[in-house]
């Protein structure tokens, strides 16, 4: 079951709730409307390696168009 992040628009409570089912409406634990607003989450991403590794800064050194902007997989 995922674990959104709600606004309830009625008591302006943040809450995480799990989702049993999609399209099913969260209800806030506060007071209980169901006028919830899914906000946008921060997810966690895991450290490959070192964890230290530098972005590339020479354009072009890999051909990837990412690389113009500097290479967000540090090749």
């Amino acid at each position: 079951m995922p674990l959104y992040e709600y606004r309830c628009k009625d008591c302006e409570r943040e809450s995480e709730l799990l989702v049993k089912t999609l399209g099913s409406e969260p209800q806030c634990p506060e007071c209980g409307s169901v006028r919830m607003e899914k906000l946008l989450s921060v997810i966690g991403s895991p450290v490959v390696g070192s964890g230290s590794k530098p972005q590339q800064s020479d354009p072009g050194t890999c051909g990837k168009p990412q690389c113009a902007r500097g290479c967000m997989f540090g090749n």
